[in-house]
């Protein structure tokens, strides 16, 4: 084996790490491989089930681009925060106004009014790049409605950018009072990765959007940049070990490395991490917690691997590679508005063909953007001008944004359909209901013993206001509402989903134990979790786990435990008190509101048509099938049934308007307050007095 000389170690390594001012095109290439997961998971979900870990490896770029850039000028005394901020700004604020832009003029034309106005709280809220902690307190970034929040992908720019106002002073403060650089960045990025382990489970949102749940990827770039720029002859050392190590293990006698062996395999196993992330990471895993290392440390090897990796050079840094990585911001931009207003115009996932051409729409808007707007703004002279109106042309565009919001997001095309946004809107629970002040996340009608108990997730929330109005009238015994949405009340079947799963029965037993109850209404989406739909599901969504029993619902035995896991449940209850079951509700997209503005199958008309098309159609077959099974095994314990599609869909035929034309459900499977009111009487035995 030839012998290795520390120097050309040295020099090798400077080549293939960054030095001051030195372009990196193998960023570029991994840059358009981190946004290229990203488009194919958005636009083909079914391709790349982890697509969306290329955030994390923006997140890895950016940390060791910005830090590396921080150090070395805190090391020449040349750091400037006007100047630093003013090379941000015009970086990315051109592309971020230009389709901000677009997504409102666009939305003036084919959102409703409740659409449109959480468009612009959302416009409003990414110039202030805060979006990020909106989305938390709405529904999760994998949820039903996500793909119709065309601003829902701005959530990874606002950690950046939060990222870049509190670092670079974080750095400078300790440069100046002459701490340890690398000591604060481990600190941090290790606070960081244990928030992010401690609370995935119990706050999984938060985790996901907050900057807190992040930072540790950014901060693995930072640290890996003070490695690069402060250690590298101890680096040289510790792979000139590894070089020699490997040439006697595998073979002393004839191996012969030169001086990038290490760098390729640095290079090869930061790529395999990366496949691997993007085929096997998915958005039924808590995500980052540990899952989140495969893309950041994948990322982290690939940059350290650096130009003289032969990989690097094959994949990351031709051509092609690298042109996408220079259009990669502005195409991160683009293609999640166009793939959601496609999403909200045909009502579901259009076909494949109008996606990728979706897709090529997004690449060319993306290099446009940045040939004639970004690359003129960011060079060039004038930069301070430059940087003042960018300023005030992203107020400018979030203040339209709030005015959009302020206005209810009415505009000509859709005042005429403000009802139909009124519906979709129209939830009351827990309005006119009390805290109770004995169990946590309880709601009663007073604080008076409890009589009857209504167990389940959001579809016996529904039945919330008609309690209410009976009570308010003194004809309601008094009732507790023991529920959480998305949470099954069976014994064993995804407690422990999330922290209100988990306590759900817990907060029930508890009620029980201290109340003279008489009656137990249980109520949950059962065509949900026990439907066809939900049985095909390939991932782990729904599952039955009993000690060490775990079987997801989508294998052939999963439903069949978890349906006798409740019948074993309400019949026990059934000895002591009580028990009512109520059938779940029809649920259907053709309920959903915005089916009423269909042209054809799901299509919306562009722009928004006020034609009406209400059509009668038939419930589900496996929903009357399930109906039917569960009513049967029910009875046969001593449970009672109620069933509330014979109100909603006599004789099985169902219409989204009641007669005097107003859309009964808010969405496909939640009925509006007033319909309840006025026509849900099914349960009013259970809990009025009696007379």
């Amino acid at each position: 084996m030839k012998k290795v000389n520390s120097s050309s170690l040295v020099n090798s390594l400077n080549e293939s790490m960054p030095s001051r001012a030195t372009y990196r095109s193998e960023i570029d290439g991994l840059r358009a491989f981190a946004v290229l997961s990203v488009v194919v998971f958005h636009a083909f979900p079914g391709w790349l089930r982890g697509g969306f870990i290329g955030v994390d490896i923006f997140f890895v770029i950016s940390g060791f681009l910005i830090t590396s850039h921080i150090f070395q000028q805190l090391e020449h005394r040349e750091f400037d925060f006007t100047d630093f901020f003013g090379r941000r700004i015009r970086r990315i604020f051109p592309a971020l106004i230009i389709v901000m832009t677009g997504s409102l003029v666009f939305g003036w034309f084919v959102l409703l009014a409740d659409e449109y106005a959480q468009l612009g709280k959302h416009v409003a809220a990414s110039s202030l790049f805060v979006i990020n902690f909106l989305l938390a307190n709405e529904s999760g970034y994998f949820d039903n409605v996500a793909e119709t929040k065309p601003m829902l992908h701005l959530w990874s720019l606002a950690i950046e950018e939060q990222f870049y106002i509190i670092w670079p002073v974080v750095l400078w403060i300790a440069w100046y009072k002459r701490l340890n650089l690398l000591t604060i960045s481990l600190v941090v990025a290790l606070i960081s990765f244990y928030l992010n382990l401690q609370f995935v489970k119990s706050n999984p949102s938060q985790i996901f959007f907050w900057p807190m749940g992040r930072f540790w990827e950014l901060l693995s770039g930072s640290i890996l940049a003070w490695l690069i720029l402060y250690e590298r002859e101890r680096l040289t050392k510790v792979k000139s070990w590894i070089e020699q190590y490997l040439a006697k293990l595998i073979c002393p006698e004839r191996l012969r490395f030169d001086d990038s062996y290490i760098l390729n395999i640095m290079s090869i196993s930061g790529l395999v991490l990366l496949i691997f992330g993007i085929f096997q990471i998915n958005e039924s895993l808590r995500f980052p917690s540990l899952w989140g290392i495969i893309p950041t440390f994948g990322a982290v090897l690939i940059i350290s691997a650096g130009s003289k990796a032969r990989l690097n050079q094959l994949l990351f840094m031709n051509p092609v590679a690298v042109w996408f990585g220079l259009i990669s911001y502005p195409l991160y931009l683009w293609h999640w508005p166009i793939l959601s207003y496609l999403q909200i115009i045909y009502g579901e996932l259009p076909d494949i063909d109008i996606r990728f051409f979706a897709v090529l729409v997004s690449i060319l808007l993306a290099w446009l953007t940045y040939k004639f707007i970004e690359r003129p703004i960011r060079f060039g002279s004038g930069s301070n001008q430059k940087t003042i109106v960018l300023i005030l042309g992203l107020f400018f565009v979030g203040s339209i944004g709030w005015l959009v919001k302020n206005n209810n997001g009415e505009t000509n095309y859709n005042y005429a359909l403000k009802y139909i946004s009124d519906a979709k809107d129209d939830w009351a629970y827990p309005d006119g209901l009390h805290r109770s002040a004995n169990v946590e996340r309880v709601f009663v009608t007073s604080e008076k013993p409890v009589q009857v108990i209504f167990l389940g997730d959001s579809h016996i929330e529904q039945y919330g206001p008609r309690v209410v109005d009976l009570y308010k009238e003194g004809l309601s015994k008094e009732v507790a509402f023991i529920t959480s949405g998305g949470c099954a009340p069976i014994p064993h079947v995804f407690e422990d989903h999330h922290k209100d799963c988990f306590g759900l029965l817990g907060r029930f037993k508890q009620v029980i134990r201290n109340n003279p109850i008489e009656t137990i209404v249980i109520g949950a989406d059962f065509n949900g979790y026990f439907g066809q739909i939900h049985s095909k599901l390939s991932d782990n969504t729904f599952y039955y786990k009993n000690g060490d029993i775990y079987v997801p619902f989508h294998e052939p035995n999963g439903q069949t435990l978890a349906k006798g896991s409740m019948y074993d449940f309400t019949s026990e209850l059934a000895k002591k008190y009580r028990v009512v079951v109520l059938l779940d509700i029809p649920t259907d997209q053709r309920f959903h509101p915005n089916s009423l503005l269909e042209e054809s199958n799901t299509k919306r008309s562009v722009p928004l048509s006020q034609v009406i098309n209400n059509v009668q159609f038939q419930q589900a077959e496996f929903q009357i099938e399930l109906a039917t099974e569960m009513t049967n095994n029910l009875r046969e314990i001593g449970v009672e049934v109620v069933d509330q599609a014979s109100v909603i869909c006599p004789k099985n035929l169902c219409s989204a308007l009641d007669v005097l034309g107003r859309p009964i459900y808010k969405d496909t499977q939640h009925m509006r307050p007033f319909f309840v009111k006025e026509e849900m009487d099914v349960l009013d035995e259970y809990f009025r007095k009696v007379k």
